[in-house]
């Protein structure tokens, strides 16, 4: 909708013998208000908002709008694909209101209720499903089996933290080993070895000290294989050659399967094999099973 309205500015000639001259000058006032769509590739993911560029083709005026959610992050814009698949929609709603004189915006606000109804368990089911796609189900492409997260070639740099991929994959499914996991992740000597992966199928790579030794637990994520511990001298020389190690012994598994591996008799290696005759019971037994074996 558009408003004019005017103001009267009054000039004096020079000359003696004119008199005052009035002229009128028109004062544009414009009020937009609209309901939007903006695609969500077009989205600025900033801390704590949501930005956007709108330009109004009626005034030919840009707008620069943002939109307040305190769970968006810059980081985020990675995850764009897997709003627009959880959304169902390459686009928002917005509508936006602006008043603006002379060519000079006096104030402007956009709302959403697209954006207003993402919040923490949205973003939560965002990640797990980048965390599905690009860890779980990602088909292993380098020689190399234990794996950083800056290894994991699908990441894109949106987890630079492993343990942030362990808590939320822990948040977003119950799995077979969730229980056995938080176990171990919780006693897992993050000052000496970040935590790692193994992608087929998909594990975690524990550090765990005993009292003489190191032992590297491969505990998978939802099949139902056995535990693996390999066992270390108590130093950083020893634990370094001893991944070197296991990653090869890793490619008998890949290649030839389990059975093939264990037929080799592989030293300082041991297993504990899951009980799932019961939640409870079952993690009792597995967790006494494994504490025989640090020492």
């Amino acid at each position: 909708m558009k408003r004019n309205s005017y103001y009267r500015q009054i000039t004096k000639h020079t000359s003696l013998f004119d008199e005052p001259t009035e002229f009128i000058t028109e004062r544009q006032s414009l009020i937009i208000t609209k309901q939007i769509k903006i695609a969500i590739e077009d989205l600025d993911f900033r801390y704590g908002n949501v930005g956007f560029e709108y330009n109004d083709k009626e005034s030919s005026q840009r707008f620069d709008f943002e939109i307040e959610n305190e769970e968006f992050r810059p980081e985020f814009e990675v995850l764009k694909p897997y709003f627009i698949k959880i959304l169902k929609s390459k686009s928002i709603n917005i509508e936006i209101y602006a008043e603006v004189e002379n060519g000079v915006i006096l104030s402007q606000m956009a709302t959403s209720a697209d954006i207003e109804n993402i919040n923490k368990e949205f973003i939560d089911s965002v990640k797990f499903q980048f965390l599905n796609k690009n860890f779980i189900c990602q088909i292993p492409i380098l020689k190399q089996n234990i794996l950083t997260t800056n290894e994991v070639t699908n990441n894109q740099n949106f987890y630079t933290n492993p343990e942030n991929v362990l808590d939320d994959l822990l948040k977003g499914k119950q799995y077979k080993h969730s229980q056995h996991i938080q176990f171990l992740a919780d006693r897992h000597e993050r000052s000496i070895m970040k935590l790692r992966f193994v992608l087929q199928p998909f594990s975690f790579v524990f550090l765990l000290a005993g009292t003489q030794s190191y032992h590297i637990v491969l505990e998978t994520l939802d099949t139902e294989e056995a535990t693996y511990i390999w066992h270390s001298e108590k130093s950083k020389s020893a634990l370094i050659d001893t991944i070197k190690q296991i990653d090869k012994e890793l490619n008998i598994i890949k290649e030839k399967g389990r059975q093939a591996y264990l037929e080799t008799i592989p030293i300082n290696f041991s297993r504990v094999i899951h009980d799932y005759s019961g939640s409870n019971k079952g993690f009792s037994i597995w967790k006494g099973l494994l504490e025989e074996r640090l020492n």
